[in-house]
């Protein structure tokens, strides 16, 4: 399994949800809680406005990893 699905807790030819900062485990409303690195200056991401983040990460980032309520979400466009 690729390390995409395997970060999204997906199978091969399921239906996915959209991998971004609104469907992320390290959204926590304000701010962003995931350990990457931002594209305009090389620091850490860990504490930035989630605003700042969606504009720079509109596909989410290489810390992605799916919340549990896009999780249930995705398990239930796949029929479990």
């Amino acid at each position: 399994m690729n390390d995409k699905l395997k970060r999204i807790k997906s199978n091969p030819r399921d239906k996915l949800v959209e991998q971004n900062c609104s469907t992320c485990e390290f959204n926590f409303g304000d701010v962003c809680a995931g350990h990457s690195t931002r594209k305009d200056n090389g620091e850490d991401t860990y504490g930035m406005a989630i605003e700042e983040a969606e504009k720079m990460f509109p596909d989410g980032c290489n810390d992605y990893g799916i919340s549990l309520g896009s999780f249930i979400e995705q398990e239930k466009l796949n029929g479990r």
